[in-house]
């Protein structure tokens, strides 16, 4: 199911009590970030029983991967109904992604009636401790409509909260900035439905054998070995002369 960007927005909201919401999210987000890591060593270690193994020579040089295997499930903008379809399996506290957002954007206005691109969380918990709390903001954004405004101020603001102890407190006044409720942004945080997405991008990412972030798939192959943005460009441009 594809989700675009919406230009309205829900009631302002102030945020309120960061402090005991810190505290009513600790043992929650804990027991999550747990869940993640196990889920995701299982599903790395049920794809390298099944994988066949590869030349590392061979592996360095490809420039795709050889399976299709990603769906073209999640939160896009672009044109919705173009034919070539750019994925990203992304990590909010990873500042390769951050930069990475920027190329991405050039290619989308450079391509924006021939290109579709799709956002997956890629929380990578084991070396980044808000990641998790992250991805699951820009979530609760998205149900009110404003997973991209926030997808921006987590990337652009990534530094006033990567290293601090209690990421919420920045993430309730970055809802309040974009005139969410925050009071149901700071509910919708631990929502179920929230938390069973996440998974199911990082497990679909862990089938698709993806190791690092930022890891971009074109039409359902994984670009590898992609030297510069010139060359990430060139490829776009190419799967899109393919298309047509």
């Amino acid at each position: 199911m594809n989700r675009s960007n919406d230009t309205k927005s829900s009631s302002t909201g102030k945020a309120k009590r960061p402090a005991q919401a810190s505290r009513s999210l600790a043992k929650p987000l804990t027991a999550l970030a747990v869940l993640v890591v196990t889920a995701t060593a299982v599903a790395m270690f049920l794809v390298r029983r099944s994988e066949p193994e590869s030349s590392p020579a061979a592996s360095s040089s490809a420039v795709f991967s050889e399976k299709p295997v990603i769906t073209t499930e999640g939160w896009a903008k672009g044109n919705l109904s173009a034919k070539t379809v750019l994925v990203e399996f992304g990590d909010f506290q990873c500042p390769s992604c951050a930069a990475a957002r920027l190329k991405v954007d050039n290619v989308l206005k450079k391509f924006d009636k021939d290109l579709k691109v799709i956002f997956k969380q890629y929380p990578m918990p084991n070396i980044h401790r808000n990641a998790m709390v992250a991805a699951q903001a820009s979530e609760a954004a998205g149900k009110q409509l404003k997973f991209w405004e926030m997808y921006e101020l987590l990337f652009a603001r990534q530094n006033e909260w990567v290293n601090v102890p209690d990421p919420l407190t920045f993430f309730l006044q970055y809802a309040a900035e974009l005139q969410l409720d925050v009071e149901k942004f700071r509910q919708d945080i631990l929502n179920g439905e929230i938390r069973n997405k996440i998974f199911r991008d990082l497990l679909e990412g862990q089938v698709a054998q993806v190791r690092s972030v930022p890891s971009f798939f074109l039409n359902g192959q994984m670009m590898q070995s992609v030297k510069s943005d010139a060359e990430f460009e060139a490829l776009i441009a190419q799967a899109i002369r393919s298309a047509q």
